[in-house]
């Protein structure tokens, strides 16, 4: 899941079919530690059906608050399988499709689809947590994020449950996402709409990450708080991401103009990357269970 990134794949046990309607909160769209230029927060609705023999299906519409950027951005279809094996261990297999707007600049936009797994072993003191993802867009890209966590029950009554769960989670991932994304932000019109004057030359650009290979990315610290009642869930979850290894690029912007081409190769290492800076952002969620 695109979005779902700081929430970590809950665990759902139903002994009937049920359907859950969702709406969310996200100040800040953050994906492996990085962030936009500009804040990218989310308001963002999620259908899911539960069936008793583990199955779900999902689909959720994520709007973009960003003050002139503001509407509708993707859309996300999930299907998996809630599975358990024994007392201690417990996960998730899944695929997702996304849909995006014409005009969309998400962070990681280029990712077409996904297809993944969660691990999660029971230490009695800690829950050992791992997720494993392969994400599809010009050239795939793989993902781990092992963590540790720990639900901690504060009050529970027959109907109400306040509970924490603080986390720490590390992601590793290749970078063929963020290669992708820069070429498609430079050689695509972001607002077709707005008629263009006629070109009196070309310009294509491309942008190849120097780093390549597996990175450790960030870290995460989380404390996610969750208020269970009868049919509702209220749920916040503030989270602190702290960036490892810039990602540096190298681009060549190759001009023609009357015939004639003009090839310019430079370092396009976005300030962000030289200026890795710790990220604080929080989601806010409301769930009801039908």
């Amino acid at each position: 899941c695109l979005l779902a990134q700081p929430m970590r794949k809950s665990k759902i046990n139903n002994d009937s079919t049920s359907f859950t309607l969702q709406t969310n909160y996200l100040n800040n769209y953050v994906y492996n530690g990085r962030t936009d230029s500009l804040t990218a927060p989310y308001f963002y609705t999620t259908a899911t059906v539960n069936f008793a023999n583990g199955l779900y299906a999902s689909f959720s519409l994520n709007y973009l608050l960003t003050p002139g950027q503001s509407g509708y951005d993707f859309s996300e279809l999930d299907l998996g399988y809630n599975y358990t094996l024994g007392k201690k261990i417990s996960g998730e297999i899944y695929g997702s499709k996304y849909f995006y707007s014409t005009g969309s600049n998400l962070l990681n936009g280029n990712i077409s689809s996904d297809i993944g797994f969660t691990f999660n072993y029971d230490l009695t003191y800690l829950n050992f947590h791992n997720s494993f993802d392969v994400f599809f867009s010009n050239k795939a890209d793989m993902q781990l994020v092992p963590g540790f966590e720990k639900e901690m029950i504060l009050n529970s009554t027959k109907h109400n449950t306040l509970s924490i769960t603080p986390g720490l989670y590390g992601s590793f991932s290749s970078l063929n996402f963020y290669e992708s994304t820069v070429n498609r932000r430079l050689n695509t019109i972001r607002n077709p709409k707005i008629k263009q004057p006629p070109p009196s030359g070309t310009l294509q650009s491309t942008t190849t990450v120097d780093n390549k290979g597996f990175k450790f990315l960030d870290m995460e610290i989380t404390l996610p708080i969750s208020y269970d009642l009868k049919n509702w869930n209220i749920s916040f979850i503030p989270t602190y991401a702290i960036p490892f290894n810039k990602i540096t690029t190298t681009s060549v912007n190759t001009s023609t103009i009357n015939g004639v081409s003009k090839t310019v190769k430079l370092n396009s290492t976005p300030y962000s990357e030289t200026h890795l800076a710790n990220i604080f952002f929080f989601d806010f969620g409301i769930t009801y269970k039908f």
